[in-house]
């Protein structure tokens, strides 16, 4: 077993999102073994108003990142990295890569989310190779889920490297296990979405579904948005999150959604709790280009609630289609809308696929399994 660890990643204390929530919980779990962990935070106290663009104040943190990962790495036997999707990101990632494997130690790539072969698919040639030969040299790659291997294929010798290792709920969350069931008659169906507010994550779509349920249904329903609106280099949007918070909130009140419709911001602890307890129906029907395995299902299924999502790449793991949700295809609201009704109007189908959710997060997607399997990884056991 190997005991001299260094981890690389990025922390909350910058924003919270499900690479550095999982990264996070790692160091926890390291702190129940006997080894000696140093951390290196990536991002620093410096942050881009668009993630995943240059700004040079973050190329001076990864520059600095650099410098002391390589004095650090001496004295380590195994190096985890959680890897970018930009190619700043990647050139950090290259040189402490690189640097890595020159003094003959362990390795542990990990991609956090999905998208890294639209990353290798835009660079230039003579990048590409350089991208492939540089993760070649892992020890090992985790992905979050059989359906993302297909991420590297074009790295050569890349198959007997991979490792699979689902996501885990993270700390501090408080989990209700109890099986759920529709409310009365008289009360509102509660939908939740938790996740970051950017257009490919398919908040207005769930925001038409909303529209066309009151037009077309009889049933009575809240919506609650949890998240931040944050801007990215790929959402294909040229609106910043002012601009867009303040379209949405129009667009709520320009369709009398006021008494249905709630837009929280981010929420942690328990408001969180609470929110996940009390939904009804959590809703995330995503193509945002670099999804891989969302953190915020694995959440609500540990609350006991049924999902609709869509067949992207890691989510039908998630989301077994007619067991424990409803997977449909993204930008579709008419497919939203039928989703919700079939959740809505059949008590008995809602209780067992709310059952099915728990029950599939305990098989595969709890905290303790999560760490077990990476841990394991990383420290050679």
């Amino acid at each position: 077993m190997l005991k001299k660890i260094l981890l690389i990643g990025s922390l909350t204390k910058h924003e919270a999102h499900g690479v550095s929530l999982g990264f996070e919980s790692l160091i926890d779990g390291f702190k129940l073994t006997n080894c000696d962990v140093r951390v290196m935070d990536t991002k620093g106290f410096h942050d881009s108003k668009k993630i995943g663009s240059f700004a040079f104040g973050r190329a001076m943190i990864s520059l600095k990142c650099i410098f002391i990962a390589w004095g650090a790495i001496p004295s380590r036997q195994s190096i985890y990295m959680t890897i970018s999707l930009s190619r700043l990101g990647f050139i950090r990632d290259m040189l402490v890569i690189w640097a890595a494997w020159l003094m003959r130690k362990r390795i542990v790539l990990h991609l956090k989310g999905g998208g890294y072969k639209v990353f290798y698919s835009q660079q230039s040639k003579w990048l590409q190779y350089i991208i492939a030969v540089t993760l070649s040299l892992s020890t090992h790659l985790v992905v979050l889920g059989d359906l993302l291997r297909e991420q590297f294929d074009f790295v050569s010798g890349i198959k007997d490297k991979l490792k699979v290792v689902p996501n885990g709920l993270t700390k501090d969350l408080q989990v209700t296990p109890n099986a759920k069931e529709l409310p009365p008659n008289d009360q509102p169906i509660k939908i939740l979405y938790l996740s970051n507010l950017i257009p490919s994550k398919g908040y207005l779509t769930l925001l038409s579904a909303c529209i066309k349920l009151v037009e077309e249904s009889d049933i009575e329903f809240v919506c609650n948005y949890c998240g931040a609106f944050t801007q990215t280099i790929v959402d294909g949007s040229n609106m910043d999150p002012k601009g867009r918070k303040t379209e949405f909130q129009g667009l709520i009140k320009s369709n009398n959604l006021t008494e249905r419709v709630f837009y929280h911001g981010t929420v942690t602890g328990k408001v969180k709790e609470q929110m996940l307890s009390q939904a009804h129906i959590f809703v995330l029907p995503t193509r945002f280009p670099w999804e891989g395995q969302p953190l915020s299902i694995i959440e609500a299924m540990a609350f006991s609630t049924p999902i609709i999502s869509t067949p992207y790449r890691g989510i039908p793991e998630e989301v077994l289609d007619g067991q424990n949700g409803y997977l449909i295809p993204p930008d579709d609201p008419e497919a939203l809308v039928q989703a919700i009704r079939k959740l809505a109007t059949n008590p008995t189908h809602y209780k067992q696929m709310s059952k099915e959710s728990q029950n599939l997060y305990k098989k595969k997607f709890t905290r303790k399994i999560h760490l077990k399997r990476l841990i394991k990884i990383i420290c050679d056991i």
